[in-house]
């Protein structure tokens, strides 16, 4: 018997190697053969399960009335995300979620690279800073944190004990504080972080250490960097069970 043939086996492809797409690349005209094939894939693709998004009501929240609120929603140029009413395809949704991967170069100062990579038939796509801000139609400005946890030294101060007095709350053990002593415009502020902006799971009717951490900046005028704070909230839940989408993504 002669001997077999063995061919050398392929290096194993590592898609986070890839040369990356921007996702203003897509490229769906190339998926798809003709125009009446990517209409059939859309028509399709409009009946799947809806998930519809949590969003505030025109005039629901008077401004003459909550002016505390709407100034501090406003210094973060944040009223779009309270108004976006875009459809969600949970179905689709999960095929990026699945790999969705992200790079993130932070230095002392808050600047460095950034972006969001994911992968679909193959294909590297990336999502940068700037993207999601537009995406979003939020500044691409301020000091970006990671979600309450790994953040500038500097700003310690603004963690739970050293805000209780700012924001007028209660500890009430285990890094949570109570909000019932806040302001109505202070309330607000912490319902549309924990329900739109930065939804999360577990009692909404308590602030977590994150939140305390969130709006002592807000109070405090401190412009965050919300793209990066909504894209590290997409991580995390991309890579749990809890279904939850953020606006627009």
């Amino acid at each position: 018997m002669g001997r077999r043939k063995t061919s050398a086996r392929k290096p194993a492809r590592n898609p986070r190697n890839d040369p990356p797409l921007s996702l203003s690349q897509l490229p769906l005209q190339k998926w798809f053969n003709t125009k009446e094939i990517l209409k059939s894939y859309l028509d399709v693709f409009s009946k799947l399960p809806v998930l519809k998004p949590r969003y505030l009501s025109e005039g629901l929240l008077p401004e003459d009335m909550y002016e505390v609120f709407w100034n501090l929603v406003d210094q973060q140029g944040l009223r779009p995300l309270l108004f976006m009413r875009e459809r969600y395809y949970p179905r689709m949704m999960r095929v990026v979620a699945t790999s969705l991967w992200l790079t993130d170069k932070l230095n002392d100062v808050g600047d460095g690279e950034f972006y969001l990579r994911f992968w679909i038939g193959g294909v590297t796509y990336t999502i940068t800073l700037e993207e999601l801000a537009s995406l979003w139609g939020l500044p691409n400005d301020g000091v970006r944190f990671k979600g309450g946890h790994l953040r500038p030294k500097k700003y310690d101060h603004w963690s739970g004990k050293y805000s209780q007095k700012v924001l007028n709350v209660t500890h009430i053990g285990g890094g949570k504080y109570s909000v019932g002593e806040m302001s109505t415009d202070h309330r607000l502020l912490h319902y549309m972080l924990s329900y739109l902006w930065l939804p999360r799971k577990g009692n909404h009717g308590v602030l977590t250490e994150e939140d305390m951490f969130i709006m002592r900046a807000m109070v405090e005028e401190t412009e965050l960097n919300w793209p990066y704070l909504l894209a590290y909230r997409l991580m995390h839940y991309a890579s749990s069970s809890v279904r939850v989408i953020i606006n627009g993504v």
